[in-house]
């Protein structure tokens, strides 16, 4: 529309840039995508044969020869002959221009017309045979060279029909470069100018004039291109031309096709260049006052020059006569203007306009002269529409808006939430009812409360107020309680309190599956026994315990609780008595059988007994008992340093050394953060860490054996039911290694071995046959592990009693520590925990395979 137009500001230069005719094309590019390369036309010494040469058979020309067609050396020749004699000849006419007749013998044929051979033919075959007729009509075509010559695309010598005009010529040497003239193409034969050929004939008017045919040897020269002018803008066919007898405006319009209907004539601008000087602008006004004859008389008047550049401006591209109607209505558009015309012309009733317009705003825009800046006029659709004499009055070129109700305000809108299908904020098509909204939010979920919910809505003053309704009559057809909804309502739907903290009962102890379960209304013992998973074998039959809860007290704020026995039996019978109805919060406990327990227990002997093996134990069975049953001690047994393992003692023995690991590794930690002041500071660091990281090593290296200290002997009889005959339990396995010949001596001495027993000598003197301590040692803490698993420390050692002067037994150990070293007093104390502990588990190792 106009106003949109002239708000943009379009200068002269962005319509010419708008103008789909800016890039103009040559007449030249127009004949290239016409012409394309002839079918059967091979241009000689561009195009390479198979054998090199030119083969004539290659070359053929799909064109009738005419009585006149000059015969001449290599034309194929058909002669049909009837009457005396029937029969077809055919002859090539030879270098002589003769062909070879019989009964006549040679007759000359070159340079004579296709009429007049066979006149003469008749004639001389009449003088051997009677009443003889012939006919001659060409079999085949002779070639002829041309040469092309001048601004042509591929020049050169060319082999060709005979029967080729100029043209045809052309077309096989591709045709004028776009330096090559298409209005003077001249044809020579030898020096004489025989013609000249206008393409533009051809390519404009499709009319292909007369041209004398090509003979041997004749030459096509295309000269420069002439004079041109390029005119663009509103003709049917803006290009380039090139001028021959063309000097006015009129006669290069002619050239372009014509004027387009939205061509202007009262403003045409010519670019024209002065040769050698500069450029200049020519204007040709023509008054949209002058008739036909003077506009024609103007043109043809107007002389044009080599490189003159022609523009044919448009006309305006709106109607200046006209409004325009656009936005909510039901026809926009276009109309015509007329004086007087008010917008009640353009929309006389609400029938001309969407639904809900919007009735207190539409805008007039109006392009105001003499520079047409657009202002905007708004009224009041309503008031137009109630009184029409009263509406705006229209210019022409006015733009009539008319907008939407919703185009200045929220389209109506409800939200639900809360317990629906899909909660949300959904816009209407207009006022619906509650439920419509509960509809347009997928309806009620499964657990949706349909007693009660609540509808938040907006006051005009901008406060807000709530209201509940029933939703269960609001759903039912025809209900005061569907209530009408305003825009921007929310409606909120609640779960139903069951679901919420739904009710819950719970069963322990002997079922298959125990836990929580929810509450139905006619649950009772033996439901939530099955539910459960059923009782298991271990489930004593008989009680059961059932816990009731309830609040009392004035306020019912006080939660008590009472016990129930149940005989599991007569519930699980259907005895009403005791199958009874169970409540939220109740706990039913399946107590187990008394030693259930120790169901399977089982001990595991191994060693130097007469019958090792694994063995059912009774509950409270002892040691002394085990040991008889599996056949007493076999020969070579060493009661002494016997080793009982238990699995629950080996897991707290792995919690204290997991425990003992970390607060090694956090020592660890402190140490290296410390600065490395020099080099002996920094030589000391790293022993302190290689040595926190080998008693990491030791530790994870040597894991807990869950050993129990036993003090047993060969003679049964004198421990049995004492305190030394303990109790065994379900996986305990008891080892009896054989009797050791000899006492380990580890740690920090010169050569850590085995020293032959030796009845009597204390530890002092196998640490002497070992090589003493190193340097490294720490000789106040040596310390000896005994065969039965008991340690002795020495004196200011965290073990009592004093290991050096204590007399040694077969297969026990002495261990002479590490120093700690760096560290706190906390890391020595840690370091020597840690070397007993893995002491004492690699002797174990050592004892298992005495």
């Amino acid at each position: 529309r106009p106003s949109q137009i002239v708000s943009q500001q379009q200068s002269p230069q962005l319509v010419r840039a708008n103008n789909p005719y800016r890039d103009i094309p040559s007449l030249y590019d127009m004949y290239l995508q016409a012409t394309p390369q002839p079918i059967g036309l091979k241009r000689f010494g561009s195009e390479v044969f198979e054998n090199g040469t030119r083969d004539p058979q290659l070359i053929p020309m799909d064109m009738p020869a005419g009585p006149d067609y000059v015969v001449g050396p290599g034309d194929g020749l058909s002669i049909d002959l009837w009457g005396g004699v029937s029969q077809r000849l055919v002859r090539t006419v030879d270098r002589e221009g003769r062909v070879s007749l019989p009964e006549v013998g040679p007759l000359l044929v070159s340079g004579k017309s296709l009429a007049d051979v066979q006149e003469e033919l008749q004639t001389a075959l009449r003088t051997q045979f009677k009443d003889e007729s012939a006919d001659v009509s060409l079999s085949r075509l002779r070639t002829i060279r041309v040469y092309e010559v001048g601004d042509v695309a591929n020049p050169g010598a060319y082999d060709i029909s005979s029967l080729s005009t100029p043209l045809n010529a052309l077309f096989a040497a591709g045709g004028p470069t776009s330096q090559g003239s298409l209005r003077i193409v001249k044809h020579y034969r030898g020096s004489q100018l025989i013609g000249e050929v206008d393409l533009y004939d051809l390519l404009l008017n499709g009319v292909r004039t007369e041209t004398t045919p090509l003979e041997n040897g004749d030459t096509i020269l295309v000269p420069p291109v002439g004079p041109q002018v390029t005119i663009e803008g509103m003709v049917r066919r803006p290009a380039i031309y090139e001028l021959k007898d063309e000097q006015t405006l009129s006669s290069v319009i002619e050239l372009a096709g014509g004027l387009l209907p939205a061509a202007t004539l009262q403003h045409i601008e010519v670019q024209r260049l002065v040769a050698h000087q500069d450029q200049t602008m020519i204007s040709l006004d023509i008054s949209a006052s002058d008739s036909e004859a003077e506009v024609t008389k103007k043109l043809d008047s107007f002389q044009v020059q080599d490189g003159d550049r022609i523009r044919i401006f448009p006309i305006a591209p709106y109607n200046q006569n006209a409004v325009y109607l656009e936005g909510h209505v039901l026809r926009p558009g276009r109309y015509s203007y007329h004086e007087k015309m008010r917008v009640t012309d353009l929309f006389s009733s609400y029938k001309d306009l969407l639904p809900e317009p919007s009735t207190s705003y539409g805008e007039i825009i109006r392009l105001n002269p003499p520079d047409y800046h657009p202002t905007v006029e708004s009224f009041n659709v309503a008031q137009a529409l109630a009184n029409p004499g009263a509406a705006p009055e229209l210019e022409p070129m006015d733009t009539v808006r008319i907008f939407g109700r919703y185009d200045f305000e929220n389209p109506p809108s409800v939200s639900v939430f809360g317990d629906v299908r899909n909660p949300g904020t959904y816009q209407t098509s207009g006022q619906i009812r509650l439920s419509d909204a509960i509809h347009l939010a997928g309806g009620l979920a499964p657990d949706a409360e349909s007693e009660d919910a609540q509808v938040f809505r907006y006051l005009p003053d901008g406060s807000t107020t709530i209201f509940s309704v029933n939703l269960a009559v609001a759903l039912e057809a025809n209900s005061s309680e569907n209530i009408l909804l305003d825009s921007r309502d929310r409606l909120l739907v609640h779960k139903n309190p069951a679901a919420v903290e739904p009710a819950a009962v719970y069963v322990e102890g002997e079922v298959s599956r125990p836990g929580r379960y929810p509450l139905t209304a006619n649950m009772t013992v033996a439901d939530l026994i099955r539910v459960g998973g059923g009782l298991k074998h271990s489930a004593d039959t008989q009680t059961a315990d059932l816990t009731h809860y309830k609040y009392s007290g004035p306020d019912q704020g006080v939660l008590s609780g009472e016990h129930q026995a149940i005989s599991i039996s007569s519930a699980l019978a259907g005895d009403s008595s005791a199958d009874v109805a169970v409540h939220n919060g109740d706990v039913l406990t399946i107590r187990q059988l008394p030693g259930w327990n120790d169901l399977g227990a089982s001990i595991t002997v191994k060693g130097e007994v007469k019958h090792p093996g694994t063995y059912g134990i009774r509950p409270g069975e002892k040691l002394s008992s085990i040991i008889e049953r599996a056949g007493d001690f076999a020969g070579g047994a060493y009661p002494y340093g016997a080793i009982l393992q238990r699995a629950t003692v080996q897991q707290l023995e792995a919690r204290e050394q997991q425990d003992l690991i970390l607060r090694i590794q956090d020592e660890e930690s402190s140490v290296g953060a410390l600065p490395e002041t020099d080099a002996s500071a920094k030589r000391a660091k790293q022993a302190a860490l290689a040595q926190y990281q080998s008693t990491l090593t030791e530790l994870n290296s040597n894991p807990p054996t869950g050993r129990v200290d036993i003090r047993i002997s060969e003679h049964i009889d004198r421990w049995k039911n004492t305190s030394a005959d303990v109790e065994v339990r379900a996986g305990d396995t008891l080892i009896i290694p054989k009797t050791p010949s000899y006492v380990l001596v580890i740690g920090q001495i010169f050569n850590a071995t085995a020293v032959s027993y030796r009845p009597g000598r204390s530890a002092k003197w196998y640490l002497q046959q070992a090589g003493g301590p190193t340097t490294q040692a720490n000789k106040k803490a040596i310390f000896v592990i005994r065969a039965d698993g008991s340690v002795i420390g020495g004196k200011g050692s965290l073990l009592l009693g004093d290991p050096l002067n204590a007399a040694l037994r077969p297969g026990d150990t002495v261990v002479v520590p590490e120093k700690a070293i760096g560290g706190s007093k906390n890391w020595a104390n840690l370091f020597t925990s840690a070397q007993i502990a893995s002491s004492i588990a690699s002797t174990m190792f050592i004892a298992l395979r005495y």
